[in-house]
């Protein structure tokens, strides 16, 4: 399984997933270039602010006919 693979899956979560979690999980050491290449891909990345954090959850949409 490739890391956009990988990384559809967790974006897919109900509970979303933070950069932290992309590095651990995937094995990269930019997580923000993945969520970049996932954007260019066609899915809709969300990012919701986590309340007295500088760092958030990131939710993503598949494009239509992409099914993880």
């Amino acid at each position: 399984m490739t890391q956009h693979q990988r990384l559809g899956k967790l974006l897919q979560r109900k509970r979303g997933v933070t950069a932290l979690e992309i590095i651990q999980l995937i094995g990269t050491v930019c997580p923000h270039k993945r969520l970049s290449d996932m954007k260019d891909m066609g899915w809709t990345i969300l990012r919701q602010p986590i309340e007295g954090q500088k760092y958030g959850r990131y939710f993503g949409i598949p494009p239509k006919g992409v099914q993880q």
